[in-house]
């Protein structure tokens, strides 16, 4: 392991990072020749930055290069910060899920969770659809695309006919967005008060993407769970069938079984892929758990994991301690908030992944 990763891709490497301090991720991917895209944000909790925009910056690329900015879900383990990324990735198209985005369903999301009105899911929505309008009115173009099952963002052809470059939402589904209207229709005429039916999750509303690139295929499964039936999981199954299976794998939700749908990784995935993911160390249990360690090892030997799952989150009062005294609070075996980063890059024309670890990044199989 190394303490910074400093090297830019060449035009034709295909590159996947993912970062995470243990609340939050971000996946990176260069999709060659420079064109690069971030989903979601985290904020690295020692240095208060964005790690996509750090690892950029380290390694010369130009936020410029940024094509999509893309938010899979309204939570805040995965838009913290995105209004601050998205504006300073100037050429970028937003692209966000077309359930559960809209500013009245954020205003469920907010009311039903009893947050104050400055939430900060909304606050990041809200500033991001500011600046895409004052974009558009600047470009005379549409800044925003709402992802859904089996919209293509991007397509790319080679001189030869063959596809070099495929971004595809494959969800959320039709009934999923239709689920998304009707907890808004129930819920609008009693904000304030407690949800009393049509019960969502979110993370149901997730934009999970595949990607095309260089013949290499990656699927990023953002919190994509498996229920309810048509939708999720079992929608995308249902309505996708990939001509060559994924190399790289985003596992989705932090490895919880509540995300994981053993056709995907026989139907969508090779055998033994790369497996991604960050830790969720703010719930009970903590994501991955033990089990969810053991049940994904055994089907990769190539799974990581930004950060340690097991490592003790601390209270918020411990917090403001340890910003206080800086350095001298940090564990230089395991420090608290660091952004770990796994960074996967294959060369076109080659098998291979390489992979290159910033700590507290590891192996998953070696968490304790």
């Amino acid at each position: 392991m190394s303490n910074s990763l400093t090297d830019k891709p060449g035009d034709d490497v295909v590159e996947v990072s993912i970062f995470g301090p243990g609340k939050g991720e971000c996946v990176l991917v260069h999709f060659g020749s420079n064109e690069w895209l971030i989903v979601d944000s985290c904020v690295d909790q020692v240095t208060d930055t964005q790690p996509a925009l750090d690892y950029l910056s380290n390694i010369g690329v130009d936020y410029s290069s940024v094509k999509y900015v893309i938010a899979s879900h309204a939570h805040d383990d995965h838009v913290a910060g995105i209004s601050s990324v998205y504006e300073s990735c100037e050429r970028a198209k937003f692209v966000c899920s077309a359930a559960a985005t809209s500013k009245e369903m954020l205003s469920l999301i907010e009311a039903d969770r009893k947050s104050p009105p400055d939430n900060r899911v909304r606050r990041e929505y809200d500033r991001v659809f500011d600046i895409a309008r004052d974009r558009g009115v600047v470009t005379g173009a549409i800044q925003l695309v709402h992802g859904l099952e089996g919209r293509v963002i991007l397509e790319r052809f080679a001189g030869s006919g063959q596809t070099e470059v495929l971004i595809r939402s494959l969800s959320p589904s039709d009934l999923s967005v239709m689920r998304s209207r009707e907890a808004l229709g129930s819920i609008v005429p009693t904000v304030g008060k407690a949800r009393r039916s049509n019960e969502i999750d979110e993370n149901e509303f997730s934009v999970v993407l595949w990607i095309e690139a260089l013949g290499k295929q990656m699927l990023l499964g953002a919190d994509m769970t498996k229920e309810p039936a048509g939708t999720g999981w079992h929608a995308i199954l249902a309505t996708f069938a990939p001509a060559a299976k994924a190399d790289v794998f985003k596992v989705p939700h932090h490895g919880s079984p509540n995300a994981h749908h053993p056709d995907v990784w026989d139907r969508l995935l090779v055998d033994d892929p790369i497996a991604l993911l960050a830790p969720y160390r703010a719930g009970n249990p903590k994501r991955p758990s033990s089990d969810d360690i053991a049940r994904i090892c055994a089907l990769s030997s190539r799974a990581f994991v930004t950060a340690n799952p097991a490592m003790p989150t601390p209270s918020n009062k411990v917090k403001r301690e340890m910003m206080a005294l800086g350095p001298l609070a940090r564990n230089a075996r395991e420090p608290w908030g660091i952004s770990g980063q796994v960074r996967a890059r294959s060369r076109v024309g080659e098998a291979n992944w390489s992979i290159d670890l910033l700590p507290p990044a590891r192996r998953l199989e070696d968490c304790t």
